[in-house]
């Protein structure tokens, strides 16, 4: 699969990752593209752009292996539920394969008995994903012993109420990473930390911004950085008093344990489709040949003008999982590296032209 070959890939989910992904690798011209969805809405968008789209349940394993029977490359653009079903499937049918998701013991059970000549790639968007390769790529510049606060979001490019938010991503998923227990390094031990915890401000190109902690996409990040880091945290960016409002519905108003009422709440109360912004922040301290040293890399992302309006955090995503399929396909991805992307340079990443579709403003980098 090097060189010039056509490579066949699959993607399983027509939502936004999955149809942004899709536009990418059929303008590269070196892929054959299949979307797959199961509801009637996602195989139009899809169809009206001019993809190769197929009806399949990903729920339904016979469905999915028929579908995956030719594929070099399988993309899982799925919830998170779906995803250990797509990993097996993908290690029957013997294909490379990527995802979106922070793995689960299921996952991790397909990967050992993936062929160890493919890749596997779990957690190919931008956190658990990009975001790690930038941190661990940091580490690996400083001594043992170092730290890292890892601050990710995803946000209206513009605020527009007092809660500086907007539907971007999830809102399962949203809820689930402000009431779960989030995992951290402290000291050198691995502990579970309190939501919402952990408050920061800071400003970033003339905007002020909050971070706190909030739970998933670290666990892959930890299990890497464990033997050369003495903290580790990881917070979600958001505008100033989100955190305060968002106290306010969870606590004051006992919307904790009533998820469906806060979904409901959110859903017919935030902005739909607003453009939204990317915001990155990893910060690593400690010290260099004995000398303290603090490397930061900061960057702000926005899909540019008259793209296919997926979104700065889907096409981010999709572009780290479209250069990564890329260098497969010139058999640039090799090795360890065939089981985890965070291995990868970074900055190799963002050179690649799959990027060229967001405008990417690396404020500061080490």
């Amino acid at each position: 699969m090097e060189g010039a070959e056509i490579m066949n890939v699959v993607i399983v989910g027509a939502g936004r990752v999955g149809l942004s992904l899709a536009g990418m690798l059929s303008e590269a011209g070196s892929y054959e593209v299949l979307l797959a969805d199961c509801t009637d809405e996602a195989l139009s968008a899809a169809r009206s752009l001019g993809f190769a789209a197929h009806y399949a349940d990903a729920a339904r394993p016979e469905e999915i292996r028929r579908l995956l029977a030719d594929a070099d490359v399988i993309v899982a653009a799925v919830p998170d539920r779906l995803v250990p079903g797509m990993a097996q499937a993908a290690a029957d049918a013997g294909a490379h394969y990527l995802d979106f998701s922070e793995a689960t013991e299921a996952v991790h059970s397909a990967a050992s008995r993936h062929n160890e000549g493919l890749a596997f790639l779990a957690g190919c968007g931008v956190s658990p994903g990009l975001v790690d390769a930038i941190a661990y790529n940091l580490v690996l510049q400083l001594d043992p012993g170092s730290d890292l606060d890892v601050r990710v979001g995803a946000i209206p490019a513009r605020r527009t109420n007092r809660l500086g938010y907007g539907l971007v991503w999830n809102l399962d998923g949203l809820i689930a990473e402000y009431t779960d227990d989030c995992a951290a390094i402290v000291y050198g031990a691995w502990v579970e930390l309190p939501a919402l915890s952990g408050r920061v401000e800071f400003s970033m190109d003339g905007v002020d911004y909050e971070a706190f902690r909030t739970s998933g996409s670290i666990k892959a990040l930890q299990r890497l950085v464990a033997p050369s880091v003495r903290n580790l945290t990881f917070r979600t960016i958001r505008y100033p008093g989100h955190l305060d409002y968002m106290q306010f519905l969870l606590d004051d108003l006992d919307l904790r344990s009533r998820h469906y009422l806060l979904t409901t709440l959110l859903r017919n109360g935030l902005p739909v489709d607003d453009p939204d912004a990317l915001i990155i922040q990893v910060r690593a301290s400690g010290t260099r040949d004995g000398k303290s040293v603090e490397d930061e890399f900061s960057s702000r992302i926005e899909a540019r003008a008259g793209g296919e309006g997926q979104g700065a955090l889907a096409m981010a995503s999709a572009a780290h999982a479209a250069a990564l399929i890329d260098m497969l396909r010139l058999g640039r991805l090799r090795g360890l590296a065939l089981r985890n992307a965070a291995l990868l340079p970074h900055d190799e990443i963002f050179r690649s032209d799959f990027f060229s579709r967001l405008t990417s403003r690396v404020l500061q980098a080490a």
